[in-house]
């Protein structure tokens, strides 16, 4: 799950993705997704004619998300009529500036809040520090930690952590609980200061004992991953559970991971389907993910390809490799859809454009078969290369065949070597068998 990823125990890699944007609310805290990896056992499917068979099992760790979340300073305004949504809107900027211009702190956060997400008024990222500066400098503990949000995605100002993790821990001292978890997230991730996993369990503990959901969820990944302590998966599922009652996506997608994977819980499919459900339908990608997977091999429901299609786009839609991966091979074999070659590759190429490796092999194998796309050994050996250099064992050995037969790449018997000897020392028995022809040829790696 965010690196933090809850590492499946079948996993033997797990690559670490973060992706980190401004989000449209004005909310400061940051939230980290910490999800296993997906368990994926289906068998891969031999393509038409060929030997090479299309990769359909891979195990995906999905990524860490930190983005903030929406904020709970800001008045609900949902019961405005829309029809009068407008006026309302510039009559609260006018009174909000007259206040803010007065000294009121609170009205500077607000007016604050105004500049940074365009509402009433033009987007203006640096009036927007400006306001929050003046409300910080009052001693306010929310502008002080919008102050730290802005230095942290560098909104107005230069990116600068250790500004950042000033002004948070200037909030966190006044027992801000938002600050106190973003000051965790600097102090875990290694960013403004030396990386102390003791001091970011310390300030998520502050923040948590005060029922701050996103805190308590980086607690379960402390212990689900054994930073800074013991790793201990039972106290994980307490704290996940925690947050996950009061709402919290990220926490509902680990919980469900965890009851997936039966680790600090009794194996449940059908409680982790719950739980993705949970998260998936407040449109956590990850989740989504989960659900789709879980549809597909028919695990705590039965199974259901069209089902697991929906889920997968939507979650393929938000960037989720896996997913465009899988949309990609529910295309290529026909299931739940007809079936379609050129959108398979469509979908192999988002996930591949994303350095998913079993996406890329899978892309490679389309140009050299000419399935959805004319035959193109260059690309294919453009694209198989870069699922080998990531240590994809059949990939290796195509890899090794395209060199000694000079298919796309110049005919090269001692680079193709190298790669069969790459793919046999991953127990590949075409690239030993290829090895031991090539020896009894006399060809060797002197």
């Amino acid at each position: 799950m965010m690196q933090d990823t809850i590492v499946d125990a079948e996993d033997i890699s797990s690559q670490e993705k973060v992706m980190e944007a401004p989000p449209e609310s004005s909310d400061l805290q940051e939230a980290t997704i910490n999800t296993n990896s997906i368990i994926d056992s289906h068998p891969s499917n031999e393509l038409a004619q060929q030997t090479e068979k299309l990769s359909c099992d891979d195990k995906p760790a999905l990524s860490e998300v930190e983005t903030p979340t929406s904020s709970n300073d800001a008045n609900d305004s949902n019961s405005t009529p829309v029809q009068e949504s407008a006026t309302i809107v510039s009559t609260d900027f006018s009174q909000t500036s007259i206040n803010a211009n007065l000294g009121d702190k609170e009205a500077q956060v607000a007016l604050g809040d105004m500049y940074l997400d365009g509402e009433g008024v033009q987007q203006d990222y640096q009036a927007a520090m400006e306001w929050f500066l003046r409300a910080a400098d009052q001693g306010y503990a929310i502008g002080q930690r919008r102050v730290g949000y802005m230095y942290h995605y560098g909104l107005g100002v230069t990116q600068d952590y250790q500004a950042a993790l000033t002004w948070n821990l200037k909030a966190a001292d006044q027992g801000d609980a938002g600050a106190q978890c973003n000051a965790g997230h600097l102090y875990r991730r290694d960013r403004g200061t030396t990386q102390d996993f003791s001091k970011a369990m310390e300030l998520y503990l502050l923040s948590a004992n005060q029922g701050y959901a996103k805190a308590q969820n980086q607690i379960g990944t402390m212990y689900n991953d054994g930073l800074g302590v013991p790793q201990d998966y039972s106290r994980a599922f307490g704290w996940y559970n925690k947050a996950a009652v009061q709402d919290d996506q990220d926490a509902q997608c680990n919980l469900g991971c965890l009851y997936r994977n039966g680790k600090g819980v009794a194996q449940s499919f059908s409680k982790a389907m719950e739980w993705f459900i949970k998260s998936a339908e407040q449109g956590h990608a990850e989740a989504q993910a989960n659900v789709g997977y879980l549809y597909r091999d028919g695990k705590g429901v039965t199974q259901d390809y069209s089902k697991a299609r929906e889920w997968f786009v939507k979650a393929a839609e938000q960037g989720n490799a896996y997913s465009q991966h899988r949309l990609g091979c529910l295309y290529h074999d026909g299931q739940g859809v007809e079936q379609d070659y050129v959108q398979a590759m469509t979908w192999y190429r988002k996930a591949a454009d994303q350095d998913y490796m079993e996406a890329q092999y899978n892309a490679g194998l389309m140009y050299k078969d000419g399935h959805g796309v004319p035959i193109d050994y260059s690309q294919a050996s453009v694209w198989l290369l870069k699922a080998a250099n990531q240590g994809h064992e059949e990939a290796q050995y195509i890899v090794g065949r395209l060199y000694e037969y000079g298919d796309g790449v110049p005919q090269d018997v001692t680079t193709a070597m190298g790669w069969y000897l790459k793919a046999a020392k991953q127990c590949s028995w075409e690239a030993r068998t290829r090895l031991a022809c090539l020896h009894q040829q006399g060809s060797y790696f002197y």
